[in-house]
């Protein structure tokens, strides 16, 4: 591979500089293959303080807060308020049996994660009558719900299988997002696991403009398990540990006491917690619970194979989206598939990032890779500054950030100059464009980078650009809660 020229070094070490997404330590190869090495989360110092995985720590007492559905599981609907739950047995659960014939899907994934389920035994609630019902509404219905994460699946079953813990918890996607890497709540908690953004930076996951790696389904699942064994290791009970994981430790603790002072059982089934998370691990066993009884069900598991169908690869240097596209022969589709922590015409700026590819794709691009230059894999063209240009209205246009333009051209501002020549990226705008249809489903023709203002709210922004408050979320992974001084992307209509 030739090495960067003086003539590109210094823009391209100015860029590795700028707010990017991967964390993992570089291989002594410039691009190299490798296998998913742990990146694990410090341990906090203490958990009684540690925020909810899916709820703003600033909106932790507030019951509104809690997870909202999401996409599919919004279509699910909601249990009356009432959870209808007898006293738990004092004995100890009997072992949970599958009426799934196992050697009819032995070459499935399900085989497998059958065999790991360890949580006790679903207590009948009508949260688990409702979504158990809702589950099955349809015929197929169930089945199509699990194919959802077919690329994702084996890479968290294989990372809970490697840390001894529960099967069930690589189900726990299903119930926070029908495993959706690109699930934005109304609260803003993102990605397959819901991971909200105070949280995010609790767990040392970046929120780059270019990549958010609350939808890296390698580094979220790595996340959202540490924050799971953190609370098994204080509560010593899976069934709290993952109404932690939904509530927050803290009501936990408090539910606990109070049933303590009462003289009244400890258990998840016994306490007194908020709604959400009364409906909240029900789901989950109801999911785990039709899997075992698929059989007798009349379900059909969607054949999953268990190998995990991607691997990632080490670039020495940020790289233009349409370029991995040439270089390994996929559609930006398949590629945002398995990269959905990217966000921009560029791969994350910060050194070195770790491109997924599916296995079939990895060959082609890395034999075609050899041949490009490190200073290739960013193409730019000229572009000659107008009268009443603005770097931020360029940025807007073509798809870009002001700083992206400024690294590209060594600026140390963004002042610009009528009839001055500065160079663009090539692509950005066109694959911008294309991201941002993939993301709402629909050809909104441009979109805009907007500075928010002081007054401004998703609505007034909404109705300004002729777009909805949904939209706006979506693209941004953002809540309600903006402030002024940060940068939206707006689809203009």
């Amino acid at each position: 591979m030739q090495m960067i020229n003086s003539h590109h070094s210094a823009w391209f070490a100015a860029l590795l500089l700028m707010a990017g997404c991967q964390t993992v330590q570089q291989s002594p190869q410039t691009m190299s293959e490798t296998a998913v090495s742990s990146v694990s989360v410090e341990p906090q110092s203490s958990t009684e303080n540690l925020p909810p995985i899916d709820q703003d720590p600033l909106e932790a007492k507030d019951d509104s807060a809690l997870y909202d559905p999401l996409a599919i599981i919004r279509e699910l609907g909601e249990a009356i308020d009432s959870p209808n739950i007898s006293e738990p047995e004092t004995q100890e659960d009997p072992p949970i049996e599958s009426t799934t014939d196992l050697a009819a899907i032995e070459t499935t994934i399900w085989a497998d994660i059958i065999q790991g389920f360890a949580l006790s035994k679903l207590q009948e609630t009508k949260y688990a009558d409702l979504h158990r019902r809702r589950l099955t509404h349809s015929p197929g219905f169930f089945s199509d719900f699990l194919v959802k994460a077919d690329i994702y699946l084996p890479y968290v079953w294989d990372e809970v299988k490697r840390r001894g813990l529960p099967a069930e918890l690589a189900l726990l996607p299903y119930v926070e997002s029908a495993y959706s890497p690109w699930a934005v709540s109304r609260m803003g908690a993102v990605g397959m696991w819901q991971i909200m953004p105070g949280t995010a930076r609790v767990l040392n996951l970046k929120l780059g403009q270019t990549c958010d790696q609350r939808r890296d389904v390698i580094h979220s699942t790595r996340a959202a398990l540490d924050y799971l064994e953190q609370m098994h290791a204080k509560f010593g009970d899976w069934l709290l540990a993952i109404a932690a994981y939904n509530a927050g430790p803290g009501r936990i603790d408090r539910a606990i006491r109070q049933n303590q002072r009462a003289g009244k059982a400890t258990d998840f089934w016994s306490l007194k917690l908020p709604r959400e998370t009364r409906r909240y691990v029900p789901r989950l066993l109801v999911t785990r619970d039709l899997i075992l009884d698929a059989k007798d069900q009349g379900i059909e598991l969607p054949d999953i194979d268990p190998a995990i169908p991607f691997k990632t690869l080490t670039l020495e240097a940020p790289m233009e989206v349409s370029l991995v596209q040439e270089l390994s022969g996929l559609p930006l589709e398949d590629i945002r598939r398995y990269n959905p922590c990217i966000r921009s015409w560029i791969t994350p700026a910060q050194e070195p990032y770790q491109l997924v590819l599916p296995n079939t794709a990895v060959q082609e691009f890395s034999t075609r890779l050899v041949s490009v230059s490190v200073r290739d894999y960013v193409r730019t063209r000229p572009y000659e500054v107008k009268s009443g240009d603005t770097l931020s209205e360029i940025a807007g246009r073509i798809g870009a950030t002001v700083p992206e333009l400024m690294m590209l051209n060594g600026m140390t501002n963004s002042r610009i100059v009528a009839g001055r020549t500065i160079r663009v990226p090539s692509t950005s705008e066109n694959i911008s464009k294309q991201l941002v249809n993939l993301e709402l489903g629909n050809d909104y023709g441009e979109t805009i980078r907007y500075k928010v203002r002081s007054g401004d709210s998703l609505w007034k922004i909404a109705r300004r650009f002729q777009t909805t408050v949904k939209n706006l979320r979506k693209l941004n992974a953002t809540s309600n809660l903006i402030r002024p001084g940060e940068w939206l992307v707006v689809p203009v209509n």
